[in-house]
């Protein structure tokens, strides 16, 4: 059995330069579409978080014209929860079931504008949108964003009620 030549070694020794530029574009490929499919699905959560919402708030604004009560929905950063006023004292609510607290995934944010001005979330006394048994609620203007893109989406209620979505993105 005769041995390979040194040269027939040297060879097979390394990958050349157009093999390995051929498997990085590969690699590119395969992350970029990775990307764009996880970027995908937040936009899709988001566009769903915020569509749920808006359909709470009208049912929780419903709930309390129906049964006459007053109802706070209170704005934590990654979180929201409804609330009723008893003995002077906002207390969370989590019934009816599509009352419960709502945790949110750590990548969204929530910037809540009332008269055009930020409410702090972090306080205990602020971020509330309050729905009256009258059918009147407090205006306001919530944003929810993807942290570290500009994917955003708006909701808008008015005094009256009135709720409106749009994406909000840049």
């Amino acid at each position: 059995m005769s041995l390979p030549s040194q040269h027939h070694l040297s060879r097979q020794a390394g990958f050349t330069l157009l093999e390995i530029l051929v498997v990085l574009i590969l690699l590119g490929i395969i992350v970029s579409v990775a990307m764009l499919s996880i970027g995908g699905s937040r936009k899709e959560q988001l566009e769903h978080s915020m569509q749920r919402l808006q359909q709470v708030i009208r049912m929780a604004h419903e709930e309390a014209v129906l049964n006459q009560y007053e109802l706070a929905l209170k704005f934590k950063p990654h979180a929201y929860e409804f609330q009723t006023l008893k003995k002077d004292k906002w207390q969370t609510i989590s019934q009816p079931p599509f009352m419960r607290r709502r945790e949110l995934d750590d990548v969204f944010r929530i910037k809540l504008l009332q008269d055009g001005i930020s409410v702090s979330l972090e306080k205990e006394d602020s971020g509330r949108i309050l729905l009256f048994s009258s059918g009147e609620m407090t205006p306001f203007e919530l944003y929810m964003s993807i942290s570290g893109t500009d994917q955003r989406m708006r909701l808008q209620g008015d005094a009256f009620g009135k709720l409106t979505l749009e994406d909000a993105s840049g």
